[in-house]
């Protein structure tokens, strides 16, 4: 997919430096730069690949490490709160801080997939006949990675699954489509034959990470994020088993205490259950303040969750509307780094890192 270039300050604030620190560390990278043509100043050019290597690069250089590999679900029981949205964002910026990303979509109707570029409903043949690279048709999902499905004889490698949406430094994309439905259908007959399927990703996790699983190694990864459904079926129960911390975005719009409580309440049932369950925070979206509703929500919030309540927001914005029709496969973060949006974008993704601990 053919992306815009960034100039030279856009790449300063999506890494938050100077530009004289970009111009310097490309250079000292050897990163290969394109310059503007013309008769005019040789203006830097950065592909959003080179970004991401920028940032790996400086991380390296500066010795910024994880401190710890973390699993977390981003999950709202309900839809229309901006779940994927903040999802796709937060994998994009943590990227730019350095931190190595895996996002899986666990959505069979694959909005994030969507939202970094790519057409689940796109056929080889469709792709030829407009143009298209065939990268842009997503030929596998998350459950061609698991047991349940390769015991069918329909698995398929690590290698085969994964995207890379903005280059090998990127956050890397395990991606959706119409056919992952076919799990939940799965892990229903594991059910019926009392082998806790809900168990199954967390099984598979830890066998990828720890390098038991010799065909898939997801040693490498900082961070491992799903992008769950709304709702609370067996894969979305099994990605919460799985993580650490489950981020639930929470629309102060349209706020609801049912909602946070219903999670709540799967929080504890896992608990009684199996003895363990994510650490909860809440994402204040669709934030105004200056709206009595809001402020009242925010009090009641707080009061009922002091500990999960993110003490960062994010407000509404038609930037993030006017983002999807732009068409280039680039949540807001990326493609409109110096509007207000990405800006609390990233101030959300640095509470989230102090917060989780990961840096």
């Amino acid at each position: 997919m053919k992306r815009k270039p960034f100039k030279v300050q856009a790449v300063a604030t999506l890494l938050g430096i100077s530009v004289d620190a970009v111009r310097r560390d490309s250079d000292d990278a050897g990163l290969q730069i394109e310059r503007q043509g013309g008769d005019g100043p040789k203006t830097r050019l950065f592909s959003v690949e080179n970004i991401f290597d920028l940032a790996a690069y400086r991380s390296k250089k500066y010795g910024i490490v994880a401190k710890r590999q973390l699993i977390f679900t981003v999950y709202a029981p309900k839809g229309g709160v901006g779940k994927t949205t903040k999802a796709s964002n937060l994998a994009v910026t943590l990227a730019l801080m350095g931190v190595r990303v895996l996002v899986i979509d666990l959505d069979f109707q694959a909005n994030l997939t969507i939202s970094y570029g790519y057409d689940p409903e796109l056929t080889h043949e469709e792709a030829l006949e407009s143009g298209l690279p065939l990268s842009t048709c997503v030929n596998y999902h998350f459950g061609h990675l698991l047991p349940q499905w390769q015991g069918n004889g329909a698995g398929a490698t690590l290698d085969q699954v994964i995207k890379k949406p903005f280059g090998e430094n990127g956050p890397h994309l395990i991606p959706s489509e119409v056919t992952l439905d076919r799990l939940e259908a799965l892990f229903t007959v594991e059910a019926i034959m009392s082998k806790k399927p809900e168990l199954a990703i967390a099984r598979w996790l830890a066998n990828s990470r720890s390098g038991q699983n010799k065909d898939i190694d997801l040693s490498n990864y900082d961070v491992i994020m799903f992008d769950a459904p709304p709702a609370k079926n067996q894969t979305t129960r099994g990605a919460l088993l799985a993580s650490d911390f489950v981020i639930a975005p929470v629309s102060m719009e349209k706020y609801s205490t049912k909602s946070v409580s219903y999670l709540a309440g799967v929080l504890a049932e896992m608990d009684a259950e199996h003895g363990k369950y994510p650490e909860l925070v809440i994402l204040g979206n669709f934030y105004d303040m200056t709206r009595v509703r809001v402020a009242a929500q925010v009090l009641a919030l707080t009061k009922q969750y002091p500990d999960a309540w993110l003490n960062k927001q994010v407000s509404s914005s038609e930037e993030f509307r006017k983002v999807l029709s732009d068409d280039e496969g680039m949540p807001l973060a990326l493609a409109r780094p110096s509007s207000n949006a990405a800006h609390e974008l990233r101030d959300v993704t640095k509470a989230l890192v102090a917060k989780m601990g990961i840096l």
